[in-house]
């Protein structure tokens, strides 16, 4: 069994996955991790996209890293630290 530790959420948020726990015959951790199941289903296009511009500015060096960190302009980034926004060559 994995190690279970405790998430911390509104005390509002713990009393909906409790009573939503006792109406489904659910443990409180089922109840998250259906819920977090769900989740990522409904969202993966948008998981996909954020992950796709991330690894594309880690690929593009220092400054596109950086740019993508801070929502800026990667030329911008470019101009003030000095660095390039060409992808590194390994």
């Amino acid at each position: 069994m994995a190690k279970q530790t405790p998430i911390k959420v509104s005390a509002a948020t713990k009393e909906k996955i409790r009573y939503l726990a006792a109406l489904l015959g659910r443990s409180q951790a089922g109840v998250v991790d259906a819920a977090a199941g769900e989740y990522l289903a409904r969202h993966a296009t948008e998981l996909e996209i954020g992950l796709r511009r991330a690894r594309e500015a880690l690929l593009h060096g220092p400054a596109s890293a950086t740019a993508y960190l801070l929502d800026e302009d990667p030329e911008a980034v470019a101009r003030v630290s000095g660095a390039s926004t060409s992808p590194e060559r390994t």
